[in-house]
């Protein structure tokens, strides 16, 4: 077993973005117990939900207290308060719960790193600016007080940001304002941090058009990272592609 948690925040919410409004028969539940599956199966470590104290889950959970009812809020401070609890004793990968991952995630961590997250580096996200990915991030143990300082001011910016970007992407929008300028590739202090800048294509991969064709004609899912990442309307392969590459197996508990 490798000395790493992976957590993934969830708690059902109702759709306020257009993207979860046009979502809404998407079954969040089943990709939780999906992603969940597949990380405790190729990480070999543990694998846990983290969710407020009411909310009750069908996966591994940590119970947190939270105040935040708005998704892109409550996403950061459910990360807040799993890096200010004794839970948070090892190093740590957070997850978006429309993944599936196919590789151990251990070798990936960057060593030295407080804090790793995914860049875009596409010219129509260098465009709009859009250049944090939060579907995986790296927290660092030996980092935890520095993280909790940075998660509590990420969480303080994303309260101010524009309605409509509360509905959508102040999660990402608020880590992003707080660790400009983005360097891809080397170690660099931003807020106290140690952070490395890692092009998402080295460790996630989107479920693309070409996957669909496979899936459709019955051939092997070719892919070549350790997450798949099921974006907007591809959501809905997640759960033929998860029957497809994985044997049903007994959720662990």
């Amino acid at each position: 077993m490798t000395a790493l948690r992976i957590v993934a925040p969830f708690r059902p919410f109702a759709p306020e973005s257009a993207l979860h409004q046009t979502l809404s028969d998407f079954d969040w539940m089943d990709a939780l117990t999906m992603l969940v599956d597949t990380a405790t199966r190729a990480c070999q470590c543990p694998v846990h939900a983290i969710t407020d104290t009411e909310t009750v889950l069908p996966v591994p959970t940590l119970h947190y207290r939270t105040s935040e009812r708005r998704l892109m809020l409550w996403t950061l401070e459910a990360c807040l308060r799993y890096l200010e609890s004794p839970d948070f004793d090892r190093d740590s990968v957070m997850l978006d719960v429309d993944q599936l991952v196919f590789e151990d995630l251990a070798p990936l961590r960057t060593p030295n790193a407080d804090l790793t997250v995914l860049v875009r580096t596409t010219n129509k996200h260098r465009e709009t600016g859009r250049l944090i990915l939060n579907g995986v991030q790296f927290w660092s143990h030996s980092g935890r007080k520095r993280l909790v300082a940075f998660y509590r001011k990420a969480l303080a910016v994303a309260r101010t940001l524009p309605e409509a970007s509360i509905q959508w992407g102040a999660d990402s929008e608020a880590l992003q304002i707080l660790l400009h300028p983005i360097e891809i590739g080397a170690l660099v202090q931003r807020d106290g941090l140690t952070v490395h800048f890692r092009d998402a294509t080295d460790v996630l991969e989107a479920f693309s058009s070409a996957h669909a064709v496979q899936l459709a004609a019955g051939a092997p899912l070719v892919r070549s990272r350790a997450v798949l990442d099921f974006r907007y309307l591809r959501k809905r392969s997640m759960r033929p592609v998860y029957e497809r590459c994985f044997q049903p197996a007994e959720m662990a508990s």
